[in-house]
Order: C-alpha cells, then structure tokens, then sequence
C-alpha cells in the first residue's frame, strides 16, 4: 500500500485520539484514566499494521484491519462529531471494547513470538514517540530553542528532528544533545559573529548559488560536530550519527532552468561589504531579494526537494554542510563544500548526477515546515516505532504585523501549506525576533527563548498528555 492511501487511514484514527484527549482535558470527570486507556489503546491497535524490531518490519494489517473498521464505526461519530463529547456517549464504548482490544493484543503477541518481544508490541501500543519540525525564516527561529527548553522541562525528548534553513541549524544544535541544555546553546550563541560566520570574499562555486555573503558555517559550529579520534581530519558528524535523527530540507535547481546568469545572484546585494555587515544594511537591499525569490517560488518545476537524512545514502551527508546548504539563500547566501573532503564531494556529486540537479539551494523555497517528510520518515520505520505526534513549528508563517516581511512570507506560505495535514499540532509564532537576526547578541537570543516558551505554554497540557504513557491494560 502507498504511503498516500496509508495516511489516509490512519489521519482519522490520529483525529480521534487528539480530540478524546482534548475533551478529557476539558472535562476532568469524562474518563478516568483506565477507561482513557481502553479508548486510546484501542485506537493505538487499530492504526497498526507494522510493528518494527532490529531493522525488520512485521506486518499485522491482515489481524488488525476488522478490528479497525470496528473502532472506526464505533468512535468516529462520536469523537469527530458536531457534538460536544459526553461521558454518557463513551462510557459504553469503553466497555464493549476493552475485551477485543485484549483479545486482539494477546494474539498479536502469539502470532509475533519469536519474532517481536512482547515487550516491543506494548512499547509500540503504549508508548508515543515526539517529532519536531522547525521552519526557516532566519533569525525568527530562535523561537524554536524556548521551545526545546520547555519541552525537556516536561520531559519530552524528541526521537526526530526534522528543519529547513535557520529551523535546520538550530534544530541541529538540539540534535547532538540527548538532552536539551540551555546553557550550553546560549554559550554556542556567545561564540558566533557576523564575522566569524559570513565573508565577503570570491571563492568557487562548485555545488551551491553564489552569492555576496559567504557562509562558513563550520567556523562557527565545527568544534560541536568533530567525527571523533580516528576520522579524517576535515570529516564531520554525519546526519546518521547525531544523538536525535534529523532530516533536512534543502532544494535543488534543476540543470538547465537558472532563472537567470549565476553572475546575477553574486552582485544581487553588491559588493560592498560596508553595507551587509549590519542587518541594516542588508534591509536596504531586500526588497530586491524579493522579486528574485519570487522567479523560484512561482516556478516550481524548476527546483527539486530534497530531505537529507531520510534515506540511508543521505543519511552519509556531513550534518553541518546539510544544514549550511538549506541556509543558502539565492543571491544573498552562498554555502559551498570546498575543503577535501572526498566522502561529501563524491556524495554530492552522484546526488546532483542523480536528480539532474545544477546546483543546491535554501530549503524554504521547496519545503519551509518538511513535516511530510518527517512523517515519511516516522513510517519508513526511521525511529522504530509508528506511534509517533509530530510538531510543527512555524517562526515565519505570515502576519499582518510585520507588513515588510508579509510578501516573502505568503510565498513561504505556498511551500508549507502542503504538510500541514501531516501534523499533529501546528504552532505559529506571533513575537518573534526580527528574520535578520540571524547571529543576535545572548540577550536577544534569551528574549527569543521566552517568546518561544511563553507561545508555547497553553499546549503544554494537551502534549504531555498525548506523549504520557499509557498504562498496561491487564
């Protein structure tokens, strides 16, 4: 079956989880935590048609698509209906379907033996795994690291990341944590400058736009991404070896199809370092950026969409070029591998020799909030278990009260709104830091961490309570 057709089925079954717990939290006295269990665990059982242990899949669907059908019969009306929700309406429900949800685990139990430990069918049954998503939209994503610090405060760990540009880069940062240290990001931020990260000087171009500003992301954030004792000098992390798995967006051009000369993207902002080396200076000049953006969001036949780290080849890529790549903004940001590095030069070239592609881009112009691919990714069987929520984090989703911006955000608009329905909850920032900060000072870094913490606090209840696990039916 098509991952098309399988969300399909699973959308409403998600649907029906999210409202119960809503309506739960709502009203204290509609459930007590075992019936909620029944209910939720049922639904849990009639999503699943794989179950993933040491690599291999084992299919279920044949067992577990009657029982779905049931469940679907049973609490669609109820839980997606017009209707406020009422104990009175679920109560019986709780009670013809706990001896079938019962039944059914304990024969898959059977059925697996030998193959699945029980314990892995109870984890998959009981247990959600968290998935974040981050938006680009330069320095409006530091929003983002507020929400990572209240996330661990409720100890909620992510088992993927998924981000494009700015969101890539920071989401990248919480990757190589197993656990979120605000300390340790907000002395990262102390090290970086605009002078440490961004050169105005002519280099080649060999896979990235060339632009006025020069990226070198590894000056800032190599020494947190080093291999390891016994790797090639110039080798760093890969995607696949990160403490969290993280995919990143990044777009690609097409052979052939450059809108315009690669001269053009260069001198777009001049030449003049004077007036780029403040994001005052860079305003001046954005507007023009605009329009030229605008040739690749309306011509989407001439990019690629990339999702570096969802399969296994991509997976190899260099975690900081990945990221630096998804932050190449045509004709303002140039990111390029020119060190020698024979594993990222030999993977770039068979990725751009295989999709036909002339050169690599910022991920926002193809795929600004990549949660479709990291629910692919969930449902490849990337981080072991299918039972996963994904949250969607969008810093720069268009608003009236930042006119400047609004045009470049309705055009990011156009790359988001396709995934929206792949997540589980989507939350758009209103305060945020200016998208020109993109290397602020520690206290405009803090202050972005309180707007992201502060946004994010009216749906801490309904995550935890998702994300909680679900007690053991006995």
């Amino acid at each position: 079956m098509l991952l098309k057709q399988r969300f399909q089925i699973l959308r409403p079954l998600e649907e029906m989880e999210m409202a119960l717990v809503r309506a739960a939290l709502d009203s204290p006295s509609l459930l007590d935590t075992r019936e909620e269990a029944v209910l939720r665990t049922a639904l849990s059982l009639a999503r699943l048609y794989k179950v993933r242990h040491e690599g291999h899949d084992y299919a279920v669907d044949a067992w577990t698509t009657p029982f779905r059908e049931d469940v679907s019969r049973r609490l669609g009306p109820v839980l997606l209906g017009k209707r406020r929700i009422t104990r009175d309406q679920l109560v019986p429900h709780v009670r013809d379907l706990r001896a079938p949800v019962l039944k059914l685990r304990d024969e898959l139990v059977h059925r697996l033996h030998g193959l699945v430990p029980e314990e892995v069918l109870h984890r998959e049954l009981q247990h959600k795994s968290l998935v974040v998503v981050a938006g680009g939209g330069g320095g409006t994503a530091y929003v983002y690291m507020g929400v990572m610090s209240l996330l661990d405060e409720h100890g909620l760990k992510p088992s993927l990341l998924a981000g494009t540009s700015m969101g890539a880069i920071l989401m990248l940062m919480r990757s190589r944590m197993a656990r979120f240290d605000e300390g340790e990001v907000v002395n990262i931020i102390r090290t970086l400058s605009w002078r440490k990260l961004f050169r105005f000087i002519s280099t080649e171009n060999r896979y990235g736009l060339p632009a006025a500003m020069r990226l070198f992301l590894r000056s800032g954030l190599g020494r947190y991404f080093n291999a390891g004792p016994g790797s090639q000098p110039e080798a760093g992390l890969q995607l696949k070896d990160l403490p969290v798995p993280m995919i990143i967006a990044v777009g690609g051009i097409r052979r052939g199809m450059l809108p315009r000369p690669l001269e053009y993207y260069e001198r777009l902002l001049g030449t003049s370092p004077v007036s780029l080396l403040s994001p005052t200076g860079v305003a001046r000049r954005i507007q023009a950026v605009m329009g030229t953006l605008a040739e690749f969001f309306t011509r989407p036949e001439i990019m690629v969409k990339l999702h570096l780290g969802l399969d296994d080849t991509t997976a190899r890529f260099d975690a900081i070029d990945a990221a630096g790549f998804s932050s190449a903004l045509p004709g303002v940001i140039h990111y390029d591998v020119l060190r020698d590095d024979a594993h990222m030069r030999g993977l770039l070239d068979g990725l751009m020799e295989e999709k036909g592609i002339f050169r690599l881009m910022d991920g926002g112009l193809v795929d600004n909030l990549p949660v479709k691919a990291a629910w692919k990714a969930v449902h490849h069987g990337n981080i072991g278990t299918r039972n996963a929520f994904v949250l969607a984090l969008d810093g720069f989703a268009p608003r009236l009260s930042t006119p400047f911006w609004l045009p470049l955000q309705r055009l990011a608009a156009m790359t988001v709104a396709p995934n929206l329905t792949y997540a589980h909850l989507v939350k758009r920032f209103g305060p945020t830091l200016s998208p020109l900060e993109l290397v602020p000072s520690v206290q405009l870094a803090t202050k972005a961490m309180h707007f992201g913490r502060k946004q994010l606090t009216p749906e801490m209840p309904f995550l935890t309570r998702m994300l909680s696990p679900l007690p053991h039916l006995g």
